[in-house]
């Protein structure tokens, strides 16, 4: 947390592999340097920036974490934010304990696929008024270690291929505060990666489909979730979408056709 919440790039020599890479929407760094600088560029517009977690899974080697970031924008009139994530890690680790400095067993983050409700972020800071930030894990770093649970990643992988149907208990994005619904009606998706640690499974994949509002046009959008399985379904969890840019693609989609 000195990184991000101590707003101290020096200790990602330590925290991530020179070669870190990561992907988030559509964009993709494959350095630490070039990491380090995009995340300085935010740090930048939101000087006061805090990064709330509120669960963490970890297997040992690979973690998961759910959280909120949230602070004031000095491109927005002063105006402030809060706005979820998912994001996954593997490390260069083999250990078994639990969570560690570098969030996930010890060693470095060698690799990280994530999703932030960037446009959830774009409707507070033009709106002036911040989403209020949902409850912190009591210790997250503590968090133990539980074995990978490939009946468990099976259901979600499943879910995802089917297109991430709605499940009473799964939130995504701002829905709890906003109505805007979805971006797509999904007819399917794919994986890059699912870590789980027992009954509880974090993924990161894309969906494909048409404009939810029936205005047209077809896109991909990337998402991450953060879900526990329950009797061989998902239960309860959060997924968060990159809407925006699905949003833009529907657009383009459009004016193609």
């Amino acid at each position: 947390m000195s990184w991000l919440n101590g707003h101290d790039p020096a200790a990602c020599e330590d925290l991530l592999a020179e070669d870190y890479r990561l992907r988030i929407g559509t964009f993709e760094v494959d350095r630490r340097e070039d990491y380090v600088e995009a995340t300085v560029g935010q740090l930048a517009q939101f000087p006061g920036l805090v990064l709330t977690v509120h669960d963490v899974l970890t297997n040992g080697r690979q973690a998961a974490v759910h959280f909120t970031e949230h602070g004031v924008s000095l491109r927005h009139d002063g105006n402030a934010a809060a706005w979820t994530g998912v994001v996954l890690f593997d490390s260069d680790s083999d250990s078994d304990s639990g969570v560690g400095d570098n969030g996930a067993g010890g060693d470095r983050l060698i690799r990280a696929w994530a999703e932030e409700d960037y446009a959830a972020r774009r409707r507070q800071l033009a709106s002036g008024t911040p989403d209020p930030v949902g409850s912190p894990a009591v210790a997250p770093w503590d968090t133990p270690a539980e074995p990978a649970d490939p009946a468990a990643e099976s259901v979600v992988l499943a879910w995802l291929e089917a297109g991430l149907p709605a499940v009473e208990g799964v939130v995504w994005d701002d829905a709890d505060l906003d109505d805007a619904g979805p971006a797509l009606t999904a007819h399917g998706g794919e994986v890059d990666v699912v870590v789980s640690a027992g009954s509880r499974v974090a993924f990161h994949g894309r969906l494909g489909g048409a404009a939810a509002d029936g205005s047209g046009g077809s896109a991909v959008m990337d998402v991450a979730g953060f879900v526990t399985v329950v009797g061989g379904k998902v239960a309860s969890g959060v997924v968060v979408s990159d809407r925006l840019a699905a949003r833009s693609a529907l657009k383009k989609s459009r004016q193609a056709d």
